[in-house]
């Protein structure tokens, strides 16, 4: 391989592996959710409202939340303290999930890169 082709597929592994550990560094597992969502608004991650064009029934934590003018819960679990978030930022998505049952105990427990459905 030539050294330009070298440096292309070096550049090329540089972004791929780059995007995502800027994404990921704004989060750790166990923080606040709080934290999180400022961390993630700051960094230009857009909070998603995925219930925005529809009539969905929020309950529990759910209306605690849009209460809060947290618009991106997307679901809290009514079994287990649990809550999915999105977020979006250019054409990336993120969706965190949370523990906790009130706003101020919620806490990070993972996050993917998947965007919600109809997004």
């Amino acid at each position: 391989m030539n050294f330009a082709k070298k440096v292309i597929h070096l550049l090329l592994l540089l972004v791929v592996v780059s995007s995502t550990a800027v994404h990921a560094k704004e989060l750790k597992k166990g923080m606040p959710f709080l934290t999180a969502r400022h961390a993630l608004i700051n960094a230009g991650w857009l909070p998603i409202n995925v219930h925005e064009d529809k009539t969905y029934p929020y309950i529990g934590t759910e209306n605690d939340l849009i209460d809060a003018h947290i618009k991106e819960v997307e679901h809290c679990a009514m079994d287990q303290p649990r809550c999915i978030f999105n977020y979006k930022k250019n054409d990336k998505c993120l969706r965190l999930f949370t523990r906790g049952e009130e706003i101020k105990d919620m806490r990070v427990y993972h996050w993917t890169y998947e965007c919600p459905d109809g997004s």
